[in-house]
């Protein structure tokens, strides 16, 4: 009988325990009063979170969800800590900011000095396109850049193209600078933009930009940051030669002067921007070497600066298209490129096919995307059939692929 009892009253004060223990840190939500949030289109809990500084588990505790899924119209209480206002905490990671009548993602990067990449990532947004006025959405606070600036992407690698955009009230003109070199800025509905190369070549660590804007009042202003230039990790290929390939390669001053005419050609700035849109790819083959692979011939000492572009395995004859709209503006037989077509897309950017079996356009030419601008051969220096796809941006080589990844400007 005193073996029951003492086993009841062991049950009981374990209950208790279980009861009176404090919940998980990382589950239970803040002291103080919760807010009432109405959930908007294109919300999710970890914008929610992010937006209120809480935890999607805090959240899921205080409103019992036994899921991530949420509903438009939903009301939702959101944990807030009043602890805030007296301990030393980290800045938010992010504000709120109800859509307007008018806003668009690349208009909001511009106000609150972010991306609109951010901003989608943040809010798991799939498309710059599905927002709409009334919503809610999370502003990241990026430390870096400012309200009326947007650099994308925020960090660059070796290769890449940067897009900076300006917007301020009454903006007149832009003009600026990156590590030393002029920028060209091309106006657009409501900002000016300039696209900025980073050779693979390019050192590694913080480069300084300069910005100057002048209103219609004629004052100026000029402001400047850093962008931090990351490394690209550029593969190795090893490439035995012919000797009739190899004498084209080693007949120096050939090489040279070709590189110098193609250098002229590609340095043109046309002012006005032909294509639209992400481009599409010149031919659809597997990539027998990529942009920027750093390359030894027979054995030689690995190159320092990488291939010039992204070589597809294709078959002779095979035909080549417009990746975007364009001029054609160089189409003849080179002896390193073999038979050469260029395009000039504008605003300082041109894309280049090299050892090309047929021409099938002529300079002044204008080419929509996709027109057959050429068929895949072997002529030049080149050990099969392949093209080689280039890009250039304000004449430095880019990574080609990036422009079907991504809407450049």
């Amino acid at each position: 009988m005193r073996l029951a009892l003492r086993v009841a009253i062991l049950i009981v004060l374990s209950a208790l325990a279980l009861v009176s223990a404090p919940a998980r840190a990382d589950a239970a939500p803040p002291r103080g009063e919760p807010a009432i949030y109405v959930v908007q289109p294109g919300d999710t809990l970890f914008a929610i979170a992010a937006r209120y500084q809480t935890t999607v588990a805090a959240i899921k505790q205080l409103n019992h969800l036994n899921s991530d899924t949420i509903q438009v119209g939903q009301k939702l209480l959101v944990p807030i800590d009043d602890t805030r206002a007296t301990l030393a905490l980290p800045a938010p990671r992010s504000s709120a900011h109800i859509v307007q009548p008018g806003d668009t993602l690349y208009r909001l990067a511009l106000r609150y000095g972010t991306t609109p990449r951010a901003i989608m990532q943040l809010n798991g947004i799939s498309s710059p396109d599905l927002i709409a006025p009334g919503q809610s959405l999370a502003i990241p606070n990026h430390p870096t850049l400012k309200p009326g600036l947007i650099i994308e992407p925020t960090t660059a690698r070796q290769g890449s193209t940067l897009v900076i955009r300006v917007a301020h009230p009454d903006l007149a003109s832009v003009a600026g600078a990156f590590n030393g070199r002029p920028l060209r800025f091309t106006r657009a509905g409501g900002y000016a933009y300039a696209l900025v190369p980073i050779s693979r070549c390019a050192k590694i660590g913080a480069v300084p930009l300069t910005l100057t804007t002048t209103d219609t009042t004629g004052q100026s202003v000029t402001e400047g940051t850093t962008i931090s230039v990351t490394s690209t990790a550029f593969s190795v290929q090893n490439i035995a030669l012919p000797p009739s390939v190899s004498a084209i390669l080693n007949n120096q001053s050939l090489v040279r002067r070709e590189a110098q005419e193609l250098a002229a050609i590609v340095s043109r700035y046309t002012p006005t921007r032909l294509w639209n849109g992400a481009w599409r790819l010149p031919v659809y083959g597997a990539i027998t070497s990529a942009f920027g692979t750093r390359r030894s011939y027979n054995g030689g000492a690995v190159g320092a600066c990488g291939h010039e572009g992204t070589d597809f395995g294709m078959e002779t004859g095979d035909p080549v298209y417009a990746p975007a709209r364009g001029r054609i503006v160089f189409a003849d037989t080179t002896q390193v490129r073999g038979k050469l077509v260029v395009i000039d897309h504008g605003i300082g950017v041109l894309s280049g096919y090299y050892h090309l079996s047929e021409i099938n356009t002529q300079v002044g030419q204008i080419v929509d995307v996709g027109a057959i601008i050429g068929r895949v051969g072997s002529t030049g220096l080149s050990t099969g059939s392949h093209l080689h796809w280039s890009v250039w941006v304000n004449g430095e080589y880019v990574d080609p692929l990036e422009w079907t990844r991504r809407l450049i400007p």
